[in-house]
């Protein structure tokens, strides 16, 4: 959200105006929060988590764009091919959750980034549906009383190109950022959080080891 505030505004402001700003999201809130929901759908095609996905095995000789695949070779999806395909996202290195709602014009939205991220067949994440309900309430809360930013030193903000490690599973490598309470309002929310979920130690370490 540091790199792309206007989406993340355009989220708060639909946020504010479900919630009143005196509470967190909840999951049956989704189906209020449409631009959320883009912003989230977005996340995942913008960088999928596993760019290759899990390897399959074909179970039988078959040609596929006049390529000869034998039985038993090992095939690996290309998610981070199908997710940034110009011919399926309009301009697909640029983050906008616009492309999945409909446009003011009529335009339908762009096709949904869950059938590719996850994988597919026998060997698509069984925890898909959990795994994505759990990146909406993360998104949704962490907007809903946060504002999150390119940090500032010395009177001048720190600009920085995203950057991410290579592995199975992609995640950014370490940065700086800047992440605040909205308001005294959104800081006493998050206090009485608190008391009942303190903070507790990420897994970020252990995530170069997978």
């Amino acid at each position: 959200m540091a790199l792309f505030p206007e989406a993340q505004r355009k989220a708060q402001q639909e946020l504010d105006t479900v919630l009143g700003g005196n509470r967190l999201p909840q999951f049956q809130d989704r189906e209020n929060l449409p631009y959320v929901d883009a912003l989230v759908k977005e996340v995942f095609r913008w960088h999928p988590v596993a760019p290759m996905a899990g390897a399959h095995t074909s179970t039988q000789d078959d040609i596929f764009d006049g390529y000869f695949i034998p039985k038993g070779s090992t095939i690996l999806a290309n998610i981070w091919g199908f997710t940034h395909d110009p011919t399926v996202y309009h301009d697909p290195m640029t983050f906008s959750p616009e492309r999945f709602l409909i446009s003011p014009d009529g335009k339908l939205p762009e096709r949904d980034p869950h059938m590719l991220v996850f994988g597919f067949g026998r060997r698509a994440c069984p925890g898909r549906t959990l795994a994505d309900a759990h990146v909406f309430l993360t998104v949704a809360q962490a907007l809903a009383v946060f504002s999150i930013s390119k940090p500032v030193q010395n009177g001048v903000t720190e600009y920085f190109l995203p950057k991410f490690l290579p592995g199975v599973i992609s995640h950014p490598a370490p940065f700086k950022v800047s992440i605040r309470p909205r308001s005294a309002v959104h800081e006493k929310l998050i206090r009485e959080i608190e008391q009942h979920h303190p903070w507790e130690k990420s897994d970020s370490k252990s995530l170069p080891s997978m």
